[in-house]
C-alpha cells in the first residue's frame, strides 16, 4: 500500500495553556462540538477514513487517524485524493457516502452529554458547531436527542472554510446574537479547539484521546461528568 506524505512540520506553537478569562467572567452563550464531545462518533468516523483510504490504496495508521481526527470531510477527501492520486469530487463522494453508510447503530451519546446540554440550554442559548455535512450533522442531532435544545446548529457547508478555521465558531456565535468573546466553547480536538480560539471563545477542552496532542483552551477536564466541568458549570450557571 502506499503512504500518505509526511505531514509538513509545524512551526513551535505557546503552551495550549491559556490565560483564564477575568474573574466573574461567565458565558452568555455555549457552543459544543459534536463528536467526541456529544457523541461517541470519532471511532466511526476513523473507519470511514481508513475504509475510503484503502479502496484507494493508501495505508492508514494511527498517526493518521490522529492527525485527521477532527477533519471535514471536504478535508479527508483532499489528502487522499492527493495521495492516491485521485478525483477529489470523486474521493469525497465516497467519503460522505459511506459515512452515511455506517451512521446507523454508532449515534450514541456520550455519558452525561445529553444533560450537560439541557442544563445549559435551560438558562442559555446553546449551538453545535461541527465540521460534519449539514445532512448529517442534522441526522446525528435529531438521533441522539440534542435537536430540542439547541437554538441552531453550524456545519462545515454553511461556511466558507471549516474547523480550523475560525468560521464555524464565528458564524454559530453570530446566529445567537452575542459577541465571541460571551460565547464559550466545548471541544475535543486540536483543530476544534483552534477554531474556536482563533474566533476569539473561550475554550474548555475535553480531550476524546488523553494522551494526544495537547488541545489549546482556557479550562480542561477530563469527561463532562468529571467534578472539574461540573465546578466549571456551577459556577456559570449557579
Amino acid at each position: 500500500m502506499t503512504s500518505f506524505p509526511a505531514p509538513t512540520p509545524s512551526p513551535p506553537t505557546s503552551s495550549p495553556e491559556l490565560p483564564a478569562p477575568a474573574p466573574g467572567w461567565a458565558p452568555a452563550c455555549v457552543v459544543f462540538d459534536c463528536d467526541g464531545i456529544l457523541m461517541d462518533t470519532e471511532a466511526n468516523w476513523a473507519r470511514v477514513q481508513r475504509a475510503v483510504s484503502e479502496r484507494y490504496g493508501l495505508e492508514f495508521t494511527e498517526a493518521m487517524e490522529r492527525r485527521m481526527m477532527g477533519w471535514s470531510a471536504a478535508d479527508v477527501a483532499t489528502a487522499i485524493a492527493e495521495a492516491a492520486r485521485a478525483d477529489r469530487a470523486a474521493v469525497h463522494a465516497d467519503v460522505l457516502r459511506t459515512e452515511e453508510e455506517t451512521l446507523t447503530g454508532h449515534i450514541v451519546p456520550l455519558p452525561g452529554a445529553l444533560e450537560t446540554v439541557r442544563a445549559f440550554a435551560e438558562r442559555l442559548p446553546v449551538a453545535v458547531a461541527s465540521n460534519s455535512t449539514s445532512t448529517i450533522l442534522g441526522v446525528k442531532l435529531e438521533e441522539a436527542g440534542f435537536a430540542p435544545h439547541l437554538s441552531t446548529w453550524v456545519s462545515s457547508e454553511d461556511v466558507p472554510r471549516g474547523k480550523p478555521a475560525p468560521d464555524i465558531y464565528t458564524e454559530a456565535v453570530r446566529r445567537l446574537g452575542f459577541a465571541p468573546g460571551e460565547a464559550l466553547a466545548v471541544e475535543d480536538s486540536v483543530v476544534g479547539a483552534t477554531s474556536a480560539v482563533a474566533a476569539g471563545l473561550v475554550v474548555v477542552a475535553v480531550p476524546s484521546v488523553p494522551d494526544g496532542d495537547p488541545v489549546p483552551a482556557h479550562h480542561r477536564a477530563a469527561t463532562l461528568t468529571d467534578p472539574v466541568f461540573r465546578e466549571l458549570m456551577t459556577r456559570w450557571l449557579g
